[in-house]
């Protein structure tokens, strides 16, 4: 459960099976396919490290992933000090697909303007990749070390 107040809330409505989005957002290491300005993720326990197209990274413990209520929660634990973070993302069933809510709460509100900005062109990035194929512009597919051939995922 969210510890405060939600200070961002976004949702949109996919015409696709809510659990084969529920697919794509339960996995951790999926996330830098479908969320703009971000080139990799991957997980290492319940630790999934993102690194942004601008260079940087950042931390984010996953809190819990319920396929049974299909939510996603996790908080951003640094690089960048925040006081207070908790991120959930719900994928529920709707009569025309799948609705999908991206909720947060943060301290300092500052950040509240970029964050809204940035989950509204997430969502937009998932419906692009769940009906068409296409990963988020910034995304890179790891190169798996004894092939020599980009995986189909972040991982």
């Amino acid at each position: 459960m969210l510890e405060h107040a939600v200070d961002i809330r976004r949702e949109i409505v996919i015409a696709a099976d809510a659990d084969a989005v529920w697919g794509i957002v339960a996995d951790a290491a999926r996330q830098a396919e479908w969320f703009p300005g971000m080139v990799s993720s991957s997980v290492d326990g319940e630790i999934r490290t993102v690194t942004t197209a601008v260079g940087g990274f950042l931390l984010e413990e996953i809190l819990d992933v319920d396929h049974d209520a299909r939510r996603f929660e996790y908080r951003i634990t640094g690089p960048i000090h925040l006081e207070h973070h908790r991120g959930r993302i719900t994928v529920l069933d709707d009569p025309d697909g799948a609705r999908v809510v991206y909720e947060q709460e943060m301290e300092p509100k500052s950040l509240v303007y970029v964050l809204n900005a940035a989950i509204g062109d997430a969502l937009d990035g998932l419906r692009d990749l769940v009906l068409d194929g296409r990963t988020s512009r910034s995304y890179v597919a790891a190169v798996d070390p004894v092939s020599g051939r980009r995986t189909e995922t972040g991982s």
